[in-house]
Formats: structure tokens, C-alpha cells, sequence
């Protein structure tokens, strides 16, 4: 073999060398994994799994006097019972927080100048922070087989919001909007929340729902009423749908 083509060969390895190296390089890599966990709105009324009525008190006065209290006491003839339903646990709290979403209260043998004061609390058992968008009765008249239906509106106190209405039957001719329809219940809500009505997550607010029997209701009706609380996550307030 020559020396031109041992120089060649030479050459020729040395190229080789030379792209081995760059094709062998080191290499590394850097992976970034992220998890994402969403926020929880749950908001209702307070309760328990064990004993859901924990939280609420029931006051039954005339004209707001406590029966006990007139001399000699009355007796005791009407009866408001009050149920919650569709209940719901958060998993985020610890201990875990359980709230209602509807309310249903009965009241047998009300008469004239009645009152059912119903106690209880507001819970936000979520993430997320959430508005107070209104609270809606569905009201119904057992014996009549007939619904009741109730106007009112919001306003701020400067201590609570609260809501001032009343609760109307549809009178004899069974049709609404005509001339014999009458108020029978004066509706009060009272929630003891912040004037932008947010209500903060793992925070309780207290509220107030009071029925007033007017003179106007029949005698031996029961009527049945289903409450419920509407909330929206707050940075979706005033944000048409």
C-alpha cells in the first residue's frame, strides 16, 4: 500500500471519528408535569349527615309572643315542621361540611296573627367564593289542592339583606290576576350577609324566614312551602347568561 492511500485511509477515519462524536453526543431532557385542581362551589343551608335538623330552630309566635309567654299560656294548636333535602357533602373541608339545598316547611292549624320564625345558616362549604342571586318559595294549599304564588324584593338594611313580601291565594274564582286575589301570608327573609352578598368560603351567615298569617287565610288549611337559596361563583355576578 502507498503512502498516498495510507494518508487516505487515514483521512478518511479521522472524518469518521470526528461525526461519530457529534451523532453520540450527550443528551438530557427536563419534563414538567402540572396537575390542576378545580375549585368546589357548595353552598346551602348547614347540616348534619347524622342530624340534619341540628342547625335550625323553629319559633312559633301570635302577634311575636312565644305561646309560653301569655298568662295563662295558651295552647298550643298550629304546627310548623320544616325538612331538608338535597343534601350535599364537600370533600375539601376537613371535618367535611354538609349543606342542604331546599327546605320544606308545613304548617298545620295556623290561624290569624300566626307567626313561624325559621332559624338557620347559610354555609359556603366550597373553594370558591359565591353571590347571593335570590331565594325562591313555591307555595301550595293542600286542602284546595291549589298553589299559592308571592311577590316581593330585596334591600339592604345596613346589617342584612332582606326580603319583604307576601304570599297571595288566587280567592274563590280559582283564576289569577282577577279582582279577588288575596294576600294571606306576610313573607319576611332576613340573611345576615355582607351588602355585596358574598358569601366566603368556610363561613356561616345566619338568616331568618318568617311567615305572618293575615286574617285573610282559611281556617283548617295546611300549607306547605319549598324554599330555596340561589347562588352564582362570584366573578360570574351581574354576567348575563
Amino acid at each position: 500500500m502507498n503512502t498516498k492511500m495510507i494518508a487516505a485511509f487515514i483521512v478518511t477515519l479521522m472524518a469518521l471519528s470526528v461525526f461519530g462524536f457529534v451523532y453520540s453526543a450527550w443528551r438530557d431532557n427536563v419534563y414538567i408535569n402540572g396537575t390542576v385542581h378545580m375549585g368546589e362551589l357548595i353552598v346551602g343551608i348547614l347540616s348534619d349527615p347524622n342530624d340534619p335538623l341540628k342547625n335550625i330552630t323553629v319559633i312559633e309566635t301570635t302577634n311575636g309572643v312565644p305561646e309560653e309567654e301569655f298568662c295563662p299560656p295558651k295552647p298550643w294548636v298550629a304546627n310548623t315542621t320544616v325538612t331538608l333535602g338535597d343534601f350535599e357533602t364537600s370533600v375539601h373541608h376537613e371535618p367535611q361540611q354538609t349543606v342542604a339545598h331546599t327546605m320544606n316547611i308545613t304548617v298545620d292549624n295556623a290561624y290569624p296573627q300566626y307567626d313561624a320564625h325559621i332559624k338557620g345558616f347559610l354555609k359556603n362549604a366550597g373553594t370558591i367564593p359565591a353571590k347571593l342571586s335570590g331565594c325562591d318559595f313555591e307555595g301550595y294549599d293542600v286542602k284546595d289542592n291549589e298553589e299559592l304564588r308571592y311577590t316581593g324584593e330585596w334591600t339592604w338594611n345596613g346589617t342584612a339583606w332582606v326580603f319583604e313580601g307576601e304570599i297571595k291565594d288566587n280567592g274563590p274564582d280559582d283564576v289569577w290576576g282577577t279582582g279577588d286575589d288575596v294576600v294571606i301570608i306576610n313573607l319576611y327573609v332576613v340573611v345576615f350577609a355582607p351588602e355585596d352578598m358574598q358569601l366566603e368560603p368556610c363561613n356561616e351567615y345566619p338568616f331568618v324566614i318568617t311567615f305572618d298569617f293575615k286574617q285573610e287565610a282559611e281556617e283548617c288549611h295546611t300549607y306547605t312551602f319549598s324554599a330555596s337559596f340561589e347562588f352564582i361563583q362570584w366573578n360570574k355576578w351581574g354576567i348575563p347568561e
